[in-house]
């Protein structure tokens, strides 16, 4: 065999490389693309969330996720419909973020295959309102086109550096002193005005912590005084509940006197259930029950010493039943981000949402990647099928998650531009 001129084997490698590289780039912005961590607002950490597999759903499970049920928000699967068929199911449990805006998001085919129910925006899908509305809009297009029930659309729209979308309300939660309440019932009409008009039906807030000096609530609670704090998530959510847009009240039991953000790696807090009772919970329990109710509350993934000391609250079935049983409280729970959840339980993703919803937490937060939303997925309809996870405990979720999506129904249709 003769040997190639210099001239021609150059030529050659440079076709090479040119291959490489547009394979490289197919892989990257062409194939699916969504499969990077997302990191919800606030939340400082971007790990990996544990030994996912990044094989995407195979065409039998998303089978098994898109058997259609009548009208765009349909009843819940009976406990017979979950054991036969777990894939619906399982992925209705889920509140997932992905990557991308209107322009360029890869991720309207994978909600076509898959009834996800909710998703979860965050600064990295947001431009300008204008864009968002058209994207919130879309998404419920796909949903509905497919068969799907209709996704809850949530974000963190807390305040200040906590925003999902940073030139809209909140500026802050800050406490401003006597009179307070009512700056922050018209910042909070005003958000969940802008929201609305978005088509954003959940807002992961307002934060309930009791402010302590060094900890996490410090520059982003109301109030250092329990008080104080209740009084401003009451006329939070209060003026959330006016316009129709759901508040997701957290994190429950509160962070105020944690070590650091528990979002950003393992967070004790060393109080009794004495003392969360008699100062952390105060906020929450205005408005766990009684005249003014939130729609929602969120887990916390701070480790508390009036429990075991060792576990998430997210996973705890203890912290949850604080929340059902001492507080009353008969709305949607929502996790903690279950990939930060791993960085304090160890474990995968998988594991930590079947412990979640074993705990009786109702809606799994996973903003991302795709490997870790596929890897809870898959986890979940293995629990059901093997009983490790009872269907009646999913069926009790998405009934609750299916009123959270009533609440917001009015909220899906974004009715003008927010400036």
């Amino acid at each position: 065999m003769s040997r190639l001129p210099p001239q021609a084997r150059l030529a050659a490698a440079v076709v090479a490389v040119v291959l490489v590289l547009g394979g490289a780039v197919y892989a990257i912005f062409l194939r699916g693309g969504d499969d990077a961590p997302v990191v919800e607002a606030g939340s400082r950490f971007s790990g990996t969330g544990g030994g996912a597999s990044s094989a995407p759903l195979s065409a039998s499970e998303l089978g098994a996720a898109g058997s259609r049920r009548t009208g765009s928000d349909p009843a819940p699967p009976s406990e017979d419909e979950i054991r036969r068929s777990p894939g619906a199911a399982a992925a209705g449990l889920l509140l997932i973020g992905f990557r991308g805006t209107l322009r360029d998001t890869p991720f309207l085919k994978r909600l076509a295959a898959v009834p996800y129910g909710g998703l979860l925006l965050t600064e990295g899908n947001y431009e300008q309102p204008q864009q968002l509305s058209g994207l919130t809009s879309k998404l419920q297009e796909v949903a509905r086109q497919a068969g799907h029930p209709a996704p809850l659309v949530a974000a963190r729209q807390e305040g200040g550096e906590f925003n999902a979308f940073g030139n809209l309300a909140p500026d802050g939660q800050v406490d401003v002193g006597e009179g307070s309440r009512e700056t922050i019932a018209s910042s909070a009409k005003t958000t969940a005005e802008q929201l609305k008009a978005l088509g954003v039906g959940l807002n992961l807030a307002p934060n309930a912590d009791v402010a302590v000096a060094g900890g996490p609530g410090q520059g982003r609670a109301f109030s250092d005084s329990a008080a104080k704090v209740a009084s401003a998530v009451r006329a939070t959510v209060r003026a959330y509940n006016a316009i129709g847009v759901a508040a997701a009240v957290g994190p429950f039991p509160g962070d105020g006197a944690a070590s650091q953000d528990p979002n950003a790696g393992p967070a004790p807090v060393g109080l009794s259930l004495d003392d969360l009772r008699d100062n952390d919970l105060k906020p929450f329990a205005a408005v766990a029950s009684g005249d003014v109710r939130a729609p929602a509350m969120q887990m916390s993934n701070a480790i508390y010493a009036a429990y075991d000391g060792v576990t998430p609250a997210t996973l705890l079935p203890d912290a949850v039943k604080e929340l059902r049983d001492h507080l009353n409280f008969d709305g949607a729970i929502l996790s903690a981000d279950l990939v930060a959840t791993t960085a304090t339980a160890g474990g995968t993703v998988g594991e930590a949402a079947v412990n979640a919803l074993n705990a009786g937490v109702d809606l799994l937060v996973i903003p991302g990647g795709r490997a870790q939303q596929d890897q809870a997925f898959r986890a979940v309809v293995a629990a059901v099928r093997s009983g490790a996870v009872s269907a009646g405990r999913v069926h009790d979720a998405l009934e609750r998650i299916a009123k959270l999506r009533a609440f917001t129904r009015d909220a899906r249709e974004p009715v003008r531009a927010a400036g």
